[in-house]
């Protein structure tokens, strides 16, 4: 029995780290592998039914390394507790992983660190919660994009890293594209989302399009008031935050996305998965898996014109909907089997 912990500086909310931790729980924890996910602030309600989560108060240290430090004594405490595993992933910030560090130090504990971040690890840089420095004390990498791989070869060209991506559900197969212009978009309602260039786009676009948004989020109610002022009431429908939210897209031919940047944007992959078009930003993770021509198109990113233009030449027959079926294909090798079939060939060669 391996186990397995993932090591958290935040409690959950809902999200995509979330549903991917949650994927892990589900599909990793088993005969051979068991997963505890310890989180050092509250919020286990995401994994609500999983007896192997953990959460410690929240720490109210001002002081960044005071509060690494904080979070090695809480880590040290539960795995003097609860037995050390033997794979710690280090996820969220970077420095997760000189935390873990530390407590296998302080313990004389041989666990092996492997670290794990969910978006472009200059974000994480920017925001001062660590960058590719610290998470070189980690013995090994699981990179959800190219870039993230190359930003840490590029410091130390021997690392172990793992290209692994995300896992994906994939959606039931939309055989036939519905023949009705409408777009869907699915996901948190943000400012980095950039809903309103695909607001933007609609009223610039030549031709009529039809948008639903699945989602909610603190920019639902600007984004309410943009429909409001450029008159799409008919065009657009906010459906809300949906647990399944992909029965509500099956009529929609093309995913549209706009963000500013994504770790690997999970729902561009799910809605390949059920044949769909995708257009979007060339933001990381998602470049890995979209080839413009071949399953989607790409546009710039603030580029409401460009993303209007792509919209007319769909309409007018100028640009093809892609092959239903090549959409799929295309990220197969992320199917939640054939991710965790790689997840655990990889935890057991870093034994």
């Amino acid at each position: 029995m391996v186990t397995v912990d993932i090591l958290s500086p935040v409690g959950g909310r809902a999200g995509g780290i979330e549903n991917v931790i949650r994927s892990w729980t589900r599909n990793l924890d088993g005969d051979d592998f068991s997963v505890r996910v310890v989180h050092m602030a509250p919020g286990m309600k995401y994994l609500e039914g999983y007896n192997k989560t953990y959460a410690f108060e929240e720490c109210n240290e001002k002081d960044f390394n005071a509060k690494l430090t904080h979070f090695a004594r809480n880590y040290a405490g539960f795995v003097q507790n609860y037995g050390s595993p033997d794979v710690c992933v280090a996820t969220n910030w970077p420095a997760m992983c000189v935390v873990a560090d530390a407590v296998k130090r302080l313990l004389s504990t041989d666990f092996r660190i492997f670290s794990w971040v969910h978006s472009r690890i200059a974000e994480y840089e920017e925001a001062g919660l660590g960058g590719v420095e610290q998470m070189l004390v980690a013995d090994a990498h699981l990179c959800i994009s190219r870039n993230n791989e190359r930003a840490i070869l590029s410091r130390q060209h021997d690392a172990k890293t793992f290209l692994v991506g995300n896992p994906v559900v994939m959606q039931e197969l939309v055989e036939e594209a519905p023949d009705n212009n409408t777009l869907c978009y699915v996901g948190r309602l943000q400012d980095v989302k950039r809903v309103d260039i695909i607001l933007e786009a609609l009223y610039r676009a030549k031709h009529k399009w039809k948008l639903k948004i699945v989602g909610s989020g603190e920019s639902e109610e600007e984004l309410k008031e943009i429909v409001a002022y450029l008159k799409q009431q008919e065009q657009v429908e906010f459906l809300g935050w949906q647990e399944k939210p992909w029965e509500c897209c099956k009529d929609a031919s093309v995913f549209v996305a706009a963000s500013d940047y994504e770790g690997f944007m999970l729902t561009g992959a799910e809605a390949l998965s059920m044949g769909m078009t995708v257009i979007s930003t060339p933001v990381e993770g998602l470049i890995d898996y979209l080839k413009p021509g071949v399953n989607g198109y790409l546009f710039e990113k603030e580029d409401a014109k460009g993303l209007a233009d792509i919209l007319d030449y769909i309409y007018e027959g100028a640009l093809p909907l892609c092959d239903r079926r090549v959409c799929r294909n295309s990220v197969e090798q992320y199917s939640e089997k054939n991710y965790f079939d790689n997840v655990k060939r990889i935890m057991r060669r870093g034994l």
